[in-house]
């Protein structure tokens, strides 16, 4: 005996552990009533009492789990019953509590190498049920026919026993029934099931006459038979009659009794393979059936599946096509190719996909879309003008600002700065102008004054004359030399000295900015001159 804490030897006059001290007073208590009940299974099973066995054992098991006597035991109960399965099952738990030394090894063993006996015993259990369920159903000839090929299959098999002793008594076939339920009471004495059928069919069983015994002795004068004398005929023609006589009465016994009683003993056996041919039909169109309906509706699940694959893939598909998209844009907005970016954001669907990384993604781009792509363009303009000295990139810049925002006044000056530098002063004039005319408050309107002071002079006092009002394109006026009134004409000169004296009253820095700028556009300058003469 081991102790249950720590595994140790225990000593049989201790009552405590001699490793760990536990207290295995109640513990060794507990492991003599398991063997106690277990003694007690074993005396019943040696009885036939495997009812009374199998209740023993599993007290024994229920008090001591580990008690592998017992749970072999009960393996071999249940073996003995028909029970394959319990039986093999309880012989692995036991090998699992002991491994080395463990009979249910062999046990184990000997069913697996006698693989004839567990095909019987699977075929007995799938006819069994096959039986019980006949007998739900109330076709009670085709499960009687199952269980007596059940029972000769495997004799063991109480339960199939019992139900046939019970589908017997229904039918009132009680000397059959009881019978089959002497046979169990012989392999189990004390099963309650057998015991109660038993008792419930006494009542209705032919009672045995006792067995009289008599004394041997002499008989009777009177009651010695003398054998009376045949006659003899002497004639071999009545001798001939006489066997013909009985030749002929041999034929009609063998034609009216012998042949009737061979024929019905014919007709029943080709009924019952009639019938057992019947039960095999049923069972193959029932077989059928059932594997018809298993391709039906694998078929079904099968056409799902398909149309699940398909909707994934074409979601997914989508899914990808979208991410594809909107990091394609992501990566303009990480190259600073913003330009493109401005193009290509527009062509996104904020619906093309409900995933939350790609809404918060989307939500970015359009924040920066929304409020920073403008000032992004113009930074560009500005790199690209003061940096690479590419004044064409700028106005291209330019010119894309304005058309994603109209009221970005800084974009409007600076192509018109730009067209300057390149030289194209009538073209930078009329920009210069419709900043004044969109932009009368901007911040860029002191600057632009100074600038067409110094490249453009008569253009800005006819400006300030109200030459150019609102309906008017300023480069149309400027490329026309478009003639204005005397009063206008007057109005420009009035303008002109004001400009010329405010011109004259600037800082030292804007009269060089005025006076370069009038040196670069000094052939405009004389045409926008002439305007006003003409």
């Amino acid at each position: 005996m081991k102790c249950y804490r720590c595994n140790a030897r225990l000593l049989d006059d201790r009552n405590v552990c001699p490793r760990c001290g536990a207290d295995i007073r109640l513990y060794r208590k507990i492991i003599y009533t398991s063997n106690e009940y277990y003694n007690l299974g074993l005396e019943r099973a040696r009885a036939r009492d495997l009812t009374g066995a199998e209740e023993c054992l599993k007290t024994s098991l229920q008090l001591w789990k580990k008690n592998i006597n017992a749970r072999n035991l009960l393996g071999l109960c249940y073996y003995e019953t028909g029970e394959a399965a319990l039986a093999l099952k309880e012989w692995i738990v036991s090998k699992n509590f002991r491994h080395r030394g463990n009979p249910a090894d062999g046990y184990i063993r000997e069913m697996r190498e006698n693989r004839g006996a567990l095909d019987s015993a699977d075929v007995s259990i799938h006819k069994f049920n096959q039986a019980l369920e006949y007998a739900r159903t109330g076709s009670n000839d085709l499960a009687m026919i199952q269980l007596k090929k059940v029972i000769s299959v495997t004799p063991g098999m109480l339960k199939a026993h019992l139900l046939l002793a019970l589908l017997l008594i229904n039918e009132q076939k009680y000397e059959e029934a009881d019978r089959v339920l002497t046979h169990c009471l012989k392999q189990d004495r004390g099963n309650p099931q057998a015991i109660a059928f038993k008792k419930e069919i006494e009542p209705y069983l032919p009672k045995k006459k006792p067995a009289k015994i008599g004394v041997a002795g002499e008989l009777e004068r009177e009651e010695v038979i003398i054998p009376v004398r045949m006659r003899d005929f002497g004639s071999y023609f009545m001798n001939a009659l006489l066997i013909l006589a009985g030749f002929l009465l041999a034929l009609g016994v063998l034609y009216f009794v012998i042949m009737p009683g061979r024929e019905s003993q014919y007709q029943a056996k080709n009924d019952a393979q009639i019938a057992q041919y019947e039960e095999k039909y049923n069972s193959l169109n029932a077989r059928i059936a059932d594997l018809n309906d298993q391709i039906d509706q694998l078929t079904e699940d099968r056409d799902s599946a398909n149309s699940k694959l398909d909707s994934q893939s074409q979601d997914t598909a989508d899914l990808k096509t979208a991410y594809e998209s909107i990091m394609a844009v992501a990566d303009l907005c990480i190259q600073d190719d913003f330009m493109t970016f401005a193009d290509e954001f527009p062509k996104l669907d904020a619906n093309a996909s409900t995933e939350e990384a790609y809404q918060q993604m989307y939500q970015l781009m359009q924040n920066d879309f929304e409020n920073n792509l403008t000032n992004r363009l113009f930074a560009m303009a500005e790199t690209a003008r003061e940096t690479d000295g590419n004044r064409q990139r700028a106005i291209e810049i330019c010119d894309r600002i304005l058309e994603l925002d109209a009221t970005y006044d800084s974009a409007l000056f600076y192509k018109a700065l730009c067209t300057e530098e390149m030289g194209s002063t009538d073209d930078a004039v009329a920009l210069y102008i419709q900043y004044l005319q969109q932009f009368p408050d901007g911040q860029w309107v002191t600057e632009i004054r100074n600038r067409l002071t110094a490249i453009s002079p008569q253009t800005l006092a006819q400006f300030d004359a109200g030459v150019f009002n609102s309906a008017a394109n300023p480069a149309d006026l400027l490329n026309n030399n478009t003639p204005v009134s005397t009063e206008s004409s007057a109005a420009a000169g009035a303008a002109q000295d004001t400009a010329a004296a405010e011109s004259a009253a600037a800082p030292t820095e804007s009269s060089a900015a005025t006076e370069a700028g009038a040196a670069d556009v000094s052939s405009a300058s004389t045409e926008a001159a002439a305007a006003p003469g003409a």
